[in-house]
């Protein structure tokens, strides 16, 4: 984790000391100094994180504080904020000129807490997560792992796009970053193509790419490719770490949203019991079986499955045991149709089959195995009988879910008047 130490320039000690506690409310060890002179001896002295400067300083002015602390080394990238008693556009501007990174108003500290905050966890927070990073120099390859290492990322490090591209297939990163100009047959840009063409989610992965060529035209390539920031060579170090952390940050929130969105998905369209598609699924997807059935004149079978006596299991055995029954149904019929068929819970203790390319004949017979099998099973530890109703439509035929399922529905009820464990095709006379 890195050190916070901050350093506070003003003249009023009251002031000094509110400065003081808030950012020693932020995590920060402060040093405070009366002066600018005093102040420039101590960053002379000692390499702080944060400097905050009052911008009327007595001998000197803000602005001139910002600029001579900045030809102090350690201090071209350092962050310097200005304390400002008055609103003043001129004086705004000659600071931010003069290099200071930020201006506060004094009358209103609020915005600086908030800031102190934010700048407080994104120096010390530590990432986690991969990098898969090319560099042919290994001297500047040391230097980059060892700042990514020092944000908490594991880093995989190699000097040719073609031992690079070997890992990214067979592993998962959360960031890439590749030198353009590498040895070998294949260069960074083409690492970068065949990044943006592999499939799937990952194929979204942010890429900072580099290169000591800063040349206008190679860039806007670059990002038309899919590149999604470019940083010149000679690297600096503070610049490429606050460039990671925006994009490691950002991918994994991005991850994480569409992982949650996945999560509400399976929530709206599973059966929390069964973890069977529910009814809504079920309506939502029926669609394209029924137009691929008339658009390729192919059969279309839904089978209606209604456990026999399940009333009687919850009486004796009490509802737990009933629900142990559906769970362990549900799991076992997912396992038993084929990939193209679909299975839903309905309703209570009846379940759905949409069977696509499957006429009644093979409907029955397939019911009927499945009929055997589950003798065998024995969810929970009970021996269950089920009553099965098929209705097939053919390609030409206008049927819909709702019209299909009474149908089947009525064919089911008829195995239940024929003794029940038994399977029934809907006939027009029935």
């Amino acid at each position: 984790m890195r050190k916070l130490n901050a350093l506070v320039i003003d003249g009023s000690k009251l002031f000094r000391s509110i400065v003081q506690e808030l950012l020693e409310k932020s995590g920060f060890t402060v040093t405070v100094a009366e002066s600018g002179e005093s102040g420039l001896e101590l960053a002379k002295q000692e390499r702080f994180t944060l400097v905050c400067c009052c911008f009327h300083l007595g001998g000197m002015s803000g602005s001139e504080f910002c600029g001579q602390i900045r030809s102090i080394a350690g201090y071209d990238f350092a962050s310097v904020i200005v304390l400002a008693d008055e609103d003043n556009s001129k004086l705004v501007k000659q600071a931010l000129l003069a290099g200071a990174t930020d201006i506060f108003s004094k009358k209103d500290l609020t915005e600086l807490e908030v800031y102190l905050d934010r700048f407080a966890e994104r120096e010390t927070r530590q990432l986690s997560g991969r990098v898969l990073f090319i560099e042919d120099s290994r001297v500047l390859q040391e230097i980059i792992i060892d700042l990514l290492t020092d944000m908490g990322l594991d880093v995989d490090a190699y000097t040719h796009a073609e031992g690079a591209w070997e890992a990214y297939e067979d592993g998962y990163y959360d960031l890439v970053i590749t030198d353009i100009m590498l040895e070998g047959a294949m260069s960074g840009i083409s690492l970068v193509r065949k990044i943006r063409r592999s499939q799937g989610e990952y194929g979204n992965i942010p890429i900072i790419a580099t290169s000591g060529f800063d040349n206008v035209s190679r860039k806007i390539e670059l990002f038309h490719l899919g590149v999604n920031d470019y940083v010149a060579k000679p690297i600096i170090r503070e610049e490429l770490r606050q460039r990671v952390y925006n994009h490691v940050t950002g991918y994994q929130g991005l991850l994480e949203l569409q992982a949650q969105q996945k999560s509400l998905y399976s929530l709206a369209m599973l059966d929390e019991l069964t973890q069977l598609f529910n009814r809504h699924a079920l309506r939502e997807f029926s669609g394209k079986y029924f137009s691929e059935s008339r658009r390729f004149n192919r059969p279309l079978t839904l089978a209606v499955l209604d456990i026999d006596h399940f009333k009687n299991i919850n009486e004796t055995y009490g509802y737990p045991k009933g629900d142990e029954v559906l769970a362990g149904l549900g799991t076992w019929l997912k396992r038993f149709v084929r990939d193209e068929d679909l299975v839903a819970r309905w309703a209570g203790e009846e379940f759905i089959f949409l069977l696509p390319n499957c006429d009644s004949t093979k409907a029955e017979s397939l019911m009927n195995r499945l009929q055997k099998r589950l003798s065998q099973f024995k969810p929970a530890n009970l021996t269950l009988t089920v009553s099965i109703g098929i209705a097939t439509m053919t390609g030409e035929a206008s049927q819909t879910l709702n019209s299909l399922f009474e149908l089947a529905d009525g064919a089911m009820y008829q195995a239940k008047m024929s003794g029940r464990n038994c399977v029934k095709i809907y006939q027009e006379n029935n």
